[in-house]
């Protein structure tokens, strides 16, 4: 059953509805889909938000006015059990129930799965009565991790401070569907300060970062509903503020940092929609869901660098709400 796809970076990551669900979840009503959303999407949109906020630093040490670094980030986060299910309470739901008269249920998110086949009832008992299936979870499996990567580039600047810059151009990634990713972070070092810190066996330094990715794909010809200007459209945002502590040993260096990520991300259906069964059969709604996530934390990040010349790899592993492993291709001086 042929998904529509978000791209959330370089490598498959994606959240949707397939056709059918599309055309079914509407048939709930509008306050209902649009309820049923923000718990189905929730978790994908945190973990692109815990995604984008890796992968900025591999030591603490900042370049020389004008030296530079380029390179490819690939982060690859881990999605917690609890996040594969949320409980359906029919009592947030108008003239919603479940057919063996149960008042909650656990159902798959965007990134679980049902134990075959989960239905709802709108109005339940009446001429206009409809069961309706709910979703599975991407691809009807469970997702235990989320990938992402981007080219990621760098630069000194004067006073201790280096910019980075991070970026993937819009591209088409699958049929009808692009994505695009831009970033900039600035990384300024405290040990220059004072002469007695420059005599440390670390380097300490601060890191500020924004990442943003947009997501659209044209669903005109592939849900199969009669309509128009049918479209999905993701923003999301990421926000970075961390300390970082590094080595100062000529080849291999083991760098770490303690901080604080916040952000959001908008998800919206956009077009019209004309409702094919149900108690809202034939009625034509107009941008029908709009799912806005929001999540903040702490996170702490310890990872490894090898430097050969002017190449350069490094891992790393971050505890946060959807713990990472980033890891980095870099070449430069």
């Amino acid at each position: 059953m042929k998904k529509y796809t978000l791209l959330l970076t370089l490598l498959l990551s994606y959240f949707g509805f397939s056709q059918t669900d599309i055309d079914q979840i509407l048939e709930l009503g509008i306050e209902n889909a649009q309820r049923f959303s923000e718990d189905y999407f929730a978790p994908a949109g945190e973990s692109l938000i815990n995604n984008m906020s890796n992968g900025w630093y591999t030591t603490a040490q900042v370049k020389k006015l004008w030296h530079f670094e380029v390179g490819i980030v690939g982060n690859l986060s881990f999605v917690r059990d609890d996040k594969q299910s949320f409980l359906l309470r029919t009592a947030e739901y108008t003239n919603l129930s479940f057919r063996d008269g149960s008042f909650s249920q656990f159902t798959a998110t965007a990134l679980g799965t049902n134990s075959g086949d989960l239905s709802v009832v709108i109005n339940e008992g009446q001429a206009s009565e409809l069961e309706v299936v709910l979703p599975q979870g991407i691809g009807n499996s469970e997702i235990n991790s989320l990938p992402g990567g981007f080219i990621q580039g760098s630069m000194g600047l004067i006073k201790s401070t280096e910019i980075k810059l991070r970026f993937l151009p819009r591209i088409k990634a699958v049929e009808d569907a692009e994505i695009q990713l831009y970033g900039v972070a600035f990384q300024h070092e405290f040990t220059d300060w004072v002469f007695p810190a420059k005599r440390w066996p670390v380097r300490v330094s601060a890191l500020l970062g924004y990442t943003n990715v947009k997501g659209f794909y044209d669903l005109n010809t592939t849900t199969g509903i009669p309509g128009a200007d049918q479209e999905v459209r993701l923003n999301s945002n990421s926000w970075l503020l961390t300390g970082i502590a590094s080595t100062k040993f000529p080849v291999f260096n083991f760098y770490g940092g303690l901080g604080y990520y916040f952000g959001s991300n908008d998800a919206d259906l956009l077009g019209t929609y004309q409702i094919q069964n149900g108690p809202f059969a034939s009625d034509i709604v107009t941008d029908p869901i709009s799912v806005k996530t929001k999540t903040n934390g702490v996170k702490a990040t310890i990872g490894a660098r090898v430097q050969y010349g002017i190449f350069k790899a490094n891992m790393d592993y971050t505890l946060q709400n959807f713990s990472n492993l980033s890891l980095g291709l870099a070449f430069g001086w």
